[in-house]
């Protein structure tokens, strides 16, 4: 009995090990997917989708190959002629931005089967061609080298990839994927496990087997044993039909029907339909709105805002700073510009830093125009002011731009604003969701400004810790008429500036809004035939160093409010502004 034990034993330990073995070598799966796709389209760009790079799990490795030819406008316009690069152009981004930024134009949509483990490569219809894809503020990463770019992403359903040239040249044909394998097999351990075990316990049966057959291998004499007797058969009595189970019989024989019962039960109808859910389309759900961008997103859109800014300064040109700023920051460096041309020490202009970058607060949509509130803040150094900016979007092609930067008020307590990842919801000049509608606070703060406390609309705002009003309100203007003596007239008059007025909803249902106010500044000669003296800044605007008739200054308040949520009491606070000289002529006679 123990040899027959031992070789169950063996066998049992040489069936695991061989099916463990061989599963790790001979029919071990491989380490990963690879699927590839050689292309025939003529189209500038081909796009692959979040949910076709999940078909297998795992990081996504984006494989492609350049080397592509096709046709390319003549410079006069008449005909083609043929161009061939090896330029590889790999990006992604949200599915929504690329598609946007790629509308209307033809492209490729390459799908993933599964099922199958092949690429399916479906053309688009559009326009020819595309503009250079490099550079664009919508991409989460992008990728440019000669010959082929590979990437390793784990890109969720939401983002899609684009493979472009240059726009104009057809995408790169050849596209590879591929994805890991993790061949977690816990049963081929437990086999190996069990073969060695089986392994040892055949052995020390084998071994007990032969010990035992050395101690048994001499003569035996067969023992009698005397014959048993018999015990006397007793009929059986068979019982009716008619009497039930008992005990534990009776147990089984009710469970077995009752089983039988709740089984059917349970796999009758339900009384509620189950597609209930789906009986919506997926197509006619809107998609949510999501943050314009990320927090990696507006670094780098900063960094290229900052750096353009930067060289602009160092130009003095305009032209280089249109390119990455808008109004009402545009008027305010143009007449900075002027000024430092004609006195370096007079035009200083206000640095726009690309970083240490405090708080983001994108706002949350689908659509364009878009836009985004920064602050950026130097925390370690005190002098640093820190500067609250608007970067604005216009289009799905065009680059963020530079609209608002607005220096904070020192030791300045901010709301609460909603997180980057959420985002937050831009409201309308119009809107009715705040206490007072933004368009109209701009006019009440233009109106205090000029009254003080004499403006019916002076309650509404916090003026005692409000260092704009220290400085342009009518306490301010007093001491200036002042300076002037009797004999020149000093009058103000502020008016709401034209530039768009940005509203973001704060955490507690407030609202932070930033605007401007265009503040003239006449002054006047009293005396016929006395002359006013121009500042350095208005001479190198009017190019007048004094004038019988007085002058006209013009400037811009770009100024950032917090407006408390509906139900409050707490007044309106100026958080920051930025103080500029827009514009300066002399006075016209009437």
């Amino acid at each position: 009995m123990r040899l027959i034990v031992a070789i169950v034993l063996l066998a049992v330990s040489t069936v695991a090990l061989s099916l463990g073995i061989a599963q790790r070598t001979v029919f071990d799966a491989p380490d990963t997917v690879e699927l590839s796709l050689e292309l025939e389209a003529s189209a500038p760009a081909t796009i692959i989708h979040g949910k076709d790079l999940l078909a297998f799990p795992g990081r996504q490795t984006i494989t492609v190959e350049g080397g592509t030819s096709g046709r390319v406008p003549r410079d006069d316009g008449e005909g083609f002629i043929r161009s061939s690069t090896d330029r590889v152009f790999v990006a992604y981004g949200r599915t929504i931005d690329v598609m946007a930024w790629l509308s209307p134009a033809r492209h490729t949509l390459v799908g993933v089967d599964a099922v199958g483990n092949t690429m399916t490569a479906l053309p688009r219809s559009g326009e020819l061609y595309l503009p250079e894809p490099s550079g664009s503020d919508l991409w989460f990463a992008e990728y440019s080298e000669t010959g082929s770019v590979s990437i390793s992403i784990a890109a969720p359903e939401d983002v899609t990839v684009l493979i472009m040239s240059d726009g104009v040249l057809p995408a790169p044909q050849s596209i590879s994927l591929s994805w890991p394998v993790t061949n977690e097999a816990p049963w081929i351990l437990a086999l190996i496990v069990v073969g060695l075990l089986t392994m040892v316990a055949g052995f020390v049966a084998l071994i007990s087997s032969w010990i035992h057959w050395r101690k048994t291998r001499g003569p035996r004499r067969r023992k009698t044993r005397r014959p048993r007797a018999r015990a006397p058969k007793v009929p059986r009595v068979k019982r009716p039909s008619s009497i039930q189970p008992r005990g534990r019989r009776a147990a089984r024989f009710v469970a077995i029907p009752l089983a039988a019962v709740l089984g059917l039960t349970a796999c009758s109808p339900t009384t509620e339909p189950v597609l209930e859910e789906e009986e919506t389309p997926a197509n006619t759900q809107s998609v949510a709105p999501y943050p314009a961008v990320t927090e990696l997103q507006f670094s780098r859109i900063m960094s290229r805002v900052s750096e353009q800014i930067q060289r602009a300064d160092e130009e003095l040109s305009v032209n280089t700073l249109g390119v990455r700023v808008e109004e009402p920051t545009l008027t305010a460096r143009r007449a900075a510009y002027i000024i430092q041309r004609a006195d370096p020490e007079s035009g200083v202009v206000v640095p726009i830093p690309a970083s240490p970058i405090r708080l983001v607060v994108p706002q949350q949509t689908t659509t364009w125009p878009r836009s985004v509130f920064g602050i950026i803040q130097d925390e370690a150094d005190e002098t640093s002011p820190s500067l609250g900016v608007v970067l604005k979007q216009v289009d799905a092609r065009s680059p963020y731009e530079l609209t608002y930067a607005i220096v904070l008020n020192p030791q300045v307590q901010l709301p609460d604003l909603p997180s980057a990842t959420l985002g937050a919801p831009k409201l309308s000049a119009e809107s009715k969701l705040t206490r007072i509608p933004p368009g109209e606070l701009i006019e009440r703060y233009a109106d205090v400004l000029r009254n003080g406390p004499g403006s019916e609309f002076a309650s509404d705002f916090a003026l005692a810790n409000d260092p704009l009003y220290a400085q342009a309100g009518p306490d301010a203007e007093a001491l200036r008429q002042e300076s002037f003596g009797e004999t020149v007239q000093v009058t103000w008059e502020s008016t709401p500036g034209e530039s768009e007025v940005v509203v973001f909803s704060t955490a507690d249902s407030g609202a932070i809004v930033m605007g401007t106010i265009i503040e003239r500044e006449l002054v006047e000669p009293l005396q016929s035939g006395a002359a006013v003296n121009s500042s350095i800044a208005v001479r190198a605007l009017t190019s007048l160093s004094q004038s019988t008739r007085g002058f006209d200054v013009e400037s811009q308040l770009q100024i950032l409010w917090y407006v408390p949520p509906v139900g409050s009491q707490d007044a309106i606070r100026v958080l920051g502004f930025t103080y500029s000289l827009i514009g300066a002529k002399e006075v016209e006679r009437e």
